[in-house]
């Protein structure tokens, strides 16, 4: 079960643009405005959002004097290690749930030649675990192309 700072931190990373903020932050330190073109929402939000993110220590701050006076934000240490462990707890989680799908699928598919379900029932089951596979591998997908 989560306790009460873990459903906080969750509930911050849930937001999908703070999401974004943290993966494009992954990739290089950036200031507010870059930020609002890549994420594509106003200054104001991407302000709140860099301002959630530092409270949880996620974030870092520093100001750039050159070519003018500006803050820059990038990942602390806590923080690419946070990245970090999502992306590999999540991709672990994909590939073994697709595992345990497509053996599920395999399974339904013996059961049918073997005439141990009807044809309508291995039909809907197999329906619906191709459904879930493919919105597992589309989800994995588009959360590949947002980093």
């Amino acid at each position: 079960m989560l306790n009460n700072p873990q459903r906080a931190l969750l509930a911050v990373l849930q937001d999908k643009s703070r999401a974004k903020i943290l993966y494009t932050l992954n990739d290089f330190p950036s200031h507010p405005d870059v930020l609002v073109a890549a994420i594509g929402v106003s200054r104001t939000a991407i302000e709140k959002h860099l301002k959630q993110l530092l409270a949880f220590g996620l974030l870092e701050r520093r100001t750039q004097t050159v070519p003018r006076l500006r803050y820059v934000y990038s990942l602390t240490i806590a923080g690419q290690n946070l990245v970090d462990a999502i992306s590999i707890a999540t991709d672990q989680f994909i590939d073994f749930t697709k595992t345990t799908w497509e053996e599920q699928l395999t399974k339904i598919e013996q059961a049918f030649l073997f005439n141990v379900i009807p044809k309508d029932e291995y039909e809907q089951i197999r329906t619906d675990l191709q459904e879930k596979i493919s919105k597992l591998v589309d989800s994995d997908d588009t959360s590949n192309t947002e980093k």
